[in-house]
């Protein structure tokens, strides 16, 4: 007896599903790729505030899903170079008033696994605070959390000092063999009173 196989067209209801998927993933690919070339897109095409409010409601919803998916680093890799090198102090200050370098990860002794594997979060932290005050003042409240007290005092500030070195230019670097100048300059550049944090624990 013949067995009758029954063929489906590809029309058939089975296979939408599939095509649709298959759309929406492309369309997400796209648009994430649209949204990594409009973060990285040169400062000249930037959004005058002037700018008609449809315009500007796309460029606000492009900004939050690039921030909501991790797509907003921007990247400078032929950008110009900086011209100094800089670095965060950051120390802690307690009830009796003496101030105590933080043993964070850049500035206490690390071991060169420690460097090597883990410390680039910390760089990548620092970068990110570095423009940002109110990202500064919530790292503050972090930090003391992780360390309220010392012998027996409270913490009452975080102070943020800033640290730099200007870079030689290209001819005086290769004279001297180094390609920073020895000052290094500072200026306090924010205070946070984190007094009352020890009162929410």
């Amino acid at each position: 007896m013949a067995r009758v196989i029954e063929q489906r067209s590809p029309d058939s209801a089975d296979v939408q599903p599939g095509r649709f998927k298959k759309r929406i993933v492309s369309i997400f690919v796209v648009f994430s790729l649209f949204t990594v070339l409009y973060m990285n897109r040169p400062g000249v095409f930037a959004l005058s505030p002037d700018a008609p409010y449809p315009v500007l409601l796309g460029d606000w919803f492009v900004q939050e899903y690039a921030f909501l998916a991790g797509l907003n680093n921007q990247w400078q890799m032929f950008g110009r170079q900086s011209r100094f090198n800089w670095w965060y102090v950051i120390k802690a200050r307690y009830a009796d008033g003496t101030d105590q370098v933080l043993p964070l990860p850049l500035q206490s002794d690390r071991s060169f696994l420690q460097s090597a594997l883990f410390d680039f979060k910390e760089i990548k932290l620092q970068l990110n605070l570095y423009p940002r005050p109110e990202a500064r003042e919530a790292y503050a409240y972090y930090l003391a959390r992780q360390y309220p007290s010392r012998n027996g005092q409270p913490i009452v500030w975080i102070i943020y000092e800033l640290q730099w070195q200007m870079l030689m230019p290209r001819e005086e670097a290769s004279r001297t063999g180094t390609h920073v100048y020895p000052q290094i300059s500072s200026q306090l550049l924010q205070t946070v009173d984190v007094s009352r944090v020890g009162e929410r624990r």
